[in-house]
This record gives structure tokens, C-alpha cells and sequence, in this order.
């Protein structure tokens, strides 16, 4: 195999979008894992310290602004690029930092990091793997986590071994370093082909069901059901996964400790389905629609299943790694159908679906927090069951709102001539 072989390999190209999201879902969880070291390293308060989540959501809330501009002018490879290089830095900026203003200089260049990272290599699959987008970003969104998981294990190895977090985000760093090398050799469709219309026979373009503007894609009702579909989706995962050991252990009255599991098979499950559903979908064993349709359903039985058995923390267990493995696979199905929708603007939908996933994640777990005081921790976790049934109301919509332009356009195309409007000349006097 030549080198420009190896540059042009589509195979080596998704192993680094997959390595890259690896390594987000790595950054993603330490800080948060390493909370009380990284604080005592800053000699901040712990209350104080929670400010960094909200730091981190703010700068992907820039990268997601600034990403449609950075994509038009430089392409989605110097966006992943520099989003790894913001990842390595910021790898080696939290665990060194001794004080919290440079701790939450390096949190606000994760945040962008980890924003850049995600529409620049989500734009790079759907610019070179247009026709099986569907099963590529199941696979992605299952690397992040792989990420997810090993997190906190390679952290209780480095806090073991070394007493210091810093080996934990060293690894982090390596992973992306390889990530970013591999993207700077590795050649690759970067930006939407432009139509070249300077042929001696003038073709005409090819009709497409939404605007290749974003001012105009603003306007469809279209993209605000998917932004509808993946806020309700997001809000059942994390109000699931952050409050499920607390609901666990306040119903069954066990520790806390004794309910983590509960935490870590959901995640396994996410991880599980999206790989799975990667391959059910390359042999051609499902449809989107059937597959979201499952996913929908089995997440909120399972969902229903851990309410009903919170006495039984063993069925609890199995019950959260079914929500896990039944909710893994809707959003990146969500994410591909939603980009072959608006195949004009990719970049304008993976900001949307960044806005409404963050959304989601700030609001629908505080809620949650917020009425566990109030109504018990055993009802608050019927809202991700709820939610997760909901996601399907406005698919269905969308649903029908694509059949109907493409049944308009299909009666535009076919419109025989002689039924065309005609107009009618001014009659002009013959000249002798």
C-alpha cells in the first residue's frame, strides 16, 4: 500500500473520527470524575468548583456559534484540527493548574474543544460517507462511550498508582495527539462540492427539499421538530443518568455505593446498542423508522420496569441497562436523518442539534432535582419514560411534513407542458 493510498484510506479516516471521539468522551468525563482533586490542586471549595460545568457549556455554546463560519472558510478538517489542538492543551491545563482562574480558562477551552470537535468530524462523516451515515454515526456515538467508560478507570489507576489525576489527562492528550497527526495527513472531502455551471451545455440543478441557506432552513418547521425531537431525547438521557443511582438508593434505602452500578450498565447499554444497531443497519436488517419506533418503546418499558422494581435493586440494574441499550441508538439516528434532510446546510443542523442537546442537559436534570424534594424520587423518574415516548410525536410529524413536500415536488416535476400557465404576446403591425 502506497502512501497517497494510505492518505486517501476511507477505513483509516473513520478510525480517527472514532479515536477523536474516544478522546472527547474521555475529556468529557475526567474533570467532572476528578472534581475534588483538581479543586484541592486550585485550593477552591467544591460548591465553587461546580462552576466549571457551566464554563464548559458556555465555550461549546461559542465553538457551536463560530463553527458555520470557520467550516464555510476553512473546511471541517482545520476545524477538527484545531478543536484537537484546544483538546491537548486543555489536557494538560486542568490537571497542572494551580490557580482556579487558570482552571477555568482551560474548562472554557475544553468546552470549545469538545464543540469544534463535534461538527467538524460529524460534518467530515457526512461529507465522505453520505450513503451509510446512519451506521457511521451509530459507530461514532458509541466511541464516545468507550470514552465515557474508561474515564474513570484510567483515573483510579493514575490516583493509585502516581496520587495524581495528571496521568489520567497525559493519556487523554496522547490520543488526541495521534488523532491530530492522523487528520493532518489524511486527505479527504473537507467542504460541500460547489456546482460548476460553466459547461458548454447548461444542465439544470437538481431539485432539493430544503433551502441551501441558513437564513431560509431557519424558516422550515422541518428543522425545528428535529430540534424538538432531540431536546425531548437528550432531556431522557441525562435526567435518566444522573438521577438514577439517587432515585435507586433513596426508594431501596441502600447506599449510595451500592447503586453506582446502576450508572455504569446504563452506559454500557448506550455503548451496546449503538454498536449493535451499527450493524443491524449495514446488513439491512432495519429502517430508520422501525428502529427509532423499538428504541422509543423499549426505552420507556424499561424505563417503567425500573419505577415499578425499585425495591429489587437487581432488577433496577437490568432495567437501566435495557433504557441504556433501547436509547442508544435515537440520537445518532436522529443526527443522520436530520443531515440527509438539510444535505445543503450540515453545518447549520449539527449546530442545532448542539444548542438543543445542551438545552436539554441543563434543564431537564435540574427540573428533575428540583421536584424529587417535592413529589419523590420514584415519580420524578416516570419524566425520561415520558420524555422518551414523546420524541416520537414530533418524528411522526416530521414525518409527514417530508412526504408532503416530496409528494408537491413530485407533482411539480410531473406537470405535463400543455398544462402549463402560458402568456399571452402583444400582437405587433407587421413593418413593410
Amino acid at each position: 500500500m502506497t502512501y497517497e493510498t494510505i492518505r486517501t484510506n476511507q477505513t483509516l479516516l473513520f478510525f480517527a473520527c472514532c479515536f477523536t471521539f474516544i478522546a472527547n468522551g474521555l475529556l468529557g468525563v475526567l474533570p467532572a470524575a476528578s472534581l475534588v482533586v483538581l479543586a484541592q490542586n486550585t485550593h477552591t471549595e467544591t460548591s465553587t468548583a461546580g462552576l466549571i460545568f457551566t464554563v464548559s457549556s458556555s465555550g461549546t455554546i461559542v465553538a457551536v456559534v463560530v463553527s458555520n463560519a470557520l467550516i464555510k472558510r476553512l473546511g471541517s478538517k482545520a476545524v477538527v484540527i484545531a478543536g484537537l489542538a484546544g483538546l491537548i492543551a486543555s489536557s494538560i491545563m486542568i490537571p497542572l493548574a494551580q490557580q482556579f482562574n487558570v482552571w477555568l480558562a482551560a474548562e472554557m477551552l475544553q468546552g470549545m474543544s469538545i464543540g469544534l470537535i463535534n461538527i467538524g468530524v460529524i460534518m467530515t462523516l457526512t461529507l465522505n460517507f453520505g450513503d451509510r451515515l446512519g451506521e457511521k454515526l451509530n459507530m461514532l456515538h458509541g466511541s464516545v462511550g468507550m470514552g465515557s467508560l474508561l474515564a474513570p478507570i484510567f483515573l483510579s489507576y493514575a490516583l493509585s498508582f502516581t496520587g495524581s489525576a495528571l496521568a489520567a489527562f497525559i493519556v487523554t492528550a496522547l490520543v488526541g495527539l495521534l488523532c491530530l497527526s492522523t487528520f493532518y495527513v489524511l486527505r479527504f472531502q473537507t467542504r460541500a462540492a460547489r456546482r460548476n455551471i460553466s459547461h458548454a451545455v447548461y444542465e439544470a440543478p437538481q431539485p432539493s427539499l430544503m433551502p441551501d441557506r441558513p437564513g431560509p432552513a431557519f424558516k422550515q418547521s422541518l428543522l425545528w421538530l428535529i430540534a424538538l425531537q432531540v431536546c425531548l431525547y437528550v432531556g431522557a438521557e441525562a435526567g435518566f443518568s444522573n438521577w438514577v443511582i439517587t432515585a435507586i438508593s433513596k426508594e431501596a434505602n441502600i447506599s449510595v455505593q451500592m447503586t453506582t452500578p446502576a450508572a455504569t450498565l446504563f452506559w454500557i447499554g448506550i455503548t451496546s446498542g449503538r454498536m449493535a444497531v451499527a450493524r443491524f443497519m449495514k446488513r439491512g436488517h432495519l429502517t430508520n423508522a422501525q428502529l427509532l419506533y423499538i428504541s422509543m418503546l423499549g426505552g420507556a418499558a424499561c424505563g417503567v420496569l425500573l419505577i415499578a422494581c425499585m425495591q429489587v435493586p437487581i432488577v433496577c440494574f437490568v432495567a437501566s441497562f435495557g433504557v441504556g441499550l433501547f436509547l442508544g441508538p435515537i440520537f445518532p439516528t436522529l443526527q443522520a436523518i436530520a443531515t440527509r434532510r438539510f444535505d445543503r446546510v450540515p453545518a447549520l443542523v449539527s449546530s442545532v442539534v448542539m444548542v438543543s442537546s445542551g438545552f436539554a442537559g441543563m434543564t431537564i436534570p435540574l427540573s428533575m432535582g428540583m421536584l424529587i424534594p417535592q413529589i419523590g424520587a420514584r415519580e420524578v423518574m416516570m419524566i425520561p419514560a415520558l420524555l422518551c415516548l414523546l420524541v416520537a410525536f414530533p418524528y411522526y410529524l416530521a414525518n409527514r411534513k417530508e412526504q408532503k413536500i416530496v409528494a408537491y415536488r413530485q407533482q411539480q416535476t410531473e406537470r405535463p407542458i400543455y398544462e402549463l400557465p402560458t402568456i399571452q404576446l402583444p400582437i405587433v403591425e407587421s413593418v413593410a
